[in-house]
């Protein structure tokens, strides 16, 4: 069940949603239906996705623009022990990459994330941008939304 949304109707439901407006005008539907859809893209994007605990974080460092007494970090590594799978092959424990050209953001040691990993060119998991990682804090609907997605088919 795909809906189509335009962009007009997209401009129109920020705007309404903005002003509050949204719910007395009828466009609940519409705000859902964009959420929906915007997940499910997400979802058949990513090659995992799932909900994981980060238990270690290294640098990723860039050699080529380090230089002496100057170390260039071009994102970070995670490891991270999956909770939940919705999809992919995961076994025990992931490690998978955030790089600061997509995201600078952090991810915390300990804390728990919904995440919607690829695999870059050498077959290793990469994060490609801050909307592919969300604190476990701010995922509740999202988590929700992806249990119903599932449910659906």
């Amino acid at each position: 069940m795909s809906r189509h949304i335009t962009a007009i109707s997209f401009v129109r439901v920020c705007v309404l949603s903005f002003l509050g407006l949204a719910s007395s005008s009828g466009f609940a539907e519409e705000i859902a239906a964009i959420t929906d859809d915007h997940l499910e893209l997400r979802f058949s994007q990513a090659e995992v996705v799932a909900q994981v605990e980060v238990i270690d974080i290294h640098r990723d460092v860039d050699s080529a623009l380090s230089e002496e007494g100057v170390t260039a970090i071009s994102g970070y590594v995670y490891s991270a022990v999956p909770s939940e799978v919705w999809k992919g092959p995961i076994g025990g424990e992931i490690t998978f990459r955030l790089g600061l050209e997509s995201c600078d953001i952090k991810l915390e040691k300990g804390e728990n994330y919904l995440i919607f990993a690829n695999l870059d060119s050498y077959g290793r998991l990469h994060l490609r941008s801050c909307e592919a990682v969300v604190a476990e804090s701010d995922a509740g609907a999202i988590l929700a939304q992806l249990n119903k997605f599932i449910k659906q088919g």
